[in-house]
């Protein structure tokens, strides 16, 4: 069965993954998505479109969530981070980018990144596709009132 473009929007702001990630690595990754935020908010003074909105939206979303991570009391050495899929597509591309830059080589951030692409791995590349090309594409209604 074929999903149009905002039935593919839907499910991926609707169906969550989740991710064990070691404890020790989310000020790391806060870090990132930070930084990734920090960007995105300065392509949106340049480009204000709604394919920037949307992903500052996950961004926050998963800094949030980060940050709640971080607060909570327990002793556990990972813990499980649960997005959405358009949340994820922006975590991965954050930790695929500090990989590149950094080129961190520590064997928990390794099996982060693998644990990633095997989630990436089972996901409908076309699905993926159609839902970048509909928020790359989206025209928003900005007519103003008269």
């Amino acid at each position: 069965m074929h999903l149009k473009p905002e039935e593919i929007y839907s499910k991926f702001n609707e169906v969550n993954i989740k991710i064990k990630i070691p404890k020790e690595l989310l000020l790391s990754l806060l870090r990132q998505i930070n930084r990734h935020l920090e960007i995105l908010r300065y392509e949106e003074g340049v480009i204000d479109d709604f394919a920037i909105h949307e992903n500052i939206a996950n961004t926050e979303m998963i800094m949030t969530k980060l940050l709640i991570l971080m607060a909570e009391p327990y002793n556990r050495k990972e813990i499980i981070l649960e997005l959405n899929i358009a949340e994820f597509l922006v975590f991965r591309e954050c930790v695929h980018l500090n990989l590149q830059l950094m080129g961190i080589h520590n064997k928990k951030y390794e099996d982060l990144v693998w644990q990633i692409e095997s989630i990436y791995s089972m996901l409908n590349k076309k699905d993926i596709k159609e839902y970048r090309d509909y928020i790359n594409n989206y025209q928003e209604n900005r007519t103003a009132l008269s």
